[in-house]
């Protein structure tokens, strides 16, 4: 009798198992960069080279954090806004208003794109300069937190805090935000 109450359950356990389902996707854990460049072949760029004065595209520029890292060495004051395509948050506002609020502040903008996302990436966004791609290659991952942690650690010798806002002076590190309103420079 106990056998067979065990081979019962087990039964009804297992076919509860084919009823189970997750509904929707997995954005922000894995990077997506395979799939998003089989679906936009021409939408990236890999560039090595100077990033710095590069003037606003619809193009995807694949970069690691030393190459970001030249450039916010450059400015006076920059901010490095981590980007989620699909990010819907109140800290996650639209690209063109971060944009505004750095031409305002004079504030050289970075848009540094947390995962990939072909829909999001392929549309115009009224910014200065092109969305900036991490290099899962450079960084020998998928996983999205682990490319984010080398990325950030590379341009402000830090670990991801898993804020989205990172400002820098000529280069070093001043504040870690996660909401662009809390600057008042």
């Amino acid at each position: 009798m106990k056998k067979l109450f065990t081979i019962l359950l087990s039964a009804i356990f297992l076919c509860s198992l084919n009823s189970c389902k997750i509904n929707g996707n997995f954005k922000g854990l894995y990077s997506y960069y395979e799939t998003t460049k089989k679906e936009n072949p021409g939408l990236f760029i890999k560039n090595d080279n100077k990033i710095c004065s590069l003037k606003y595209s619809k193009n995807i520029f694949i970069i690691n954090g030393k190459s970001l890292k030249d450039c916010l060495q450059e400015d006076d004051k920059s901010l490095v806004y981590i980007w989620g395509p699909k990010c819907s948050s109140k800290v996650c506002i639209p690209l063109s208003s971060v944009q505004e609020y750095c031409t305002r502040k004079n504030i050289r903008l970075y848009i540094v794109a947390e995962y990939f996302d072909s829909e999001m990436m392929n549309k115009e966004y009224a910014i200065e300069r092109p969305i900036l791609g991490i290099d899962t290659e450079y960084y020998k991952t998928n996983l999205t937190k682990k490319y984010l942690t080398a990325f950030i650690n590379d341009i402000a010798q830090t670990n991801y805090s898993e804020k989205r806002y990172l400002y820098f002076e000529k280069g070093e590190l001043k504040d870690v935000q996660e909401e662009i309103l809390l600057y008042h420079n």
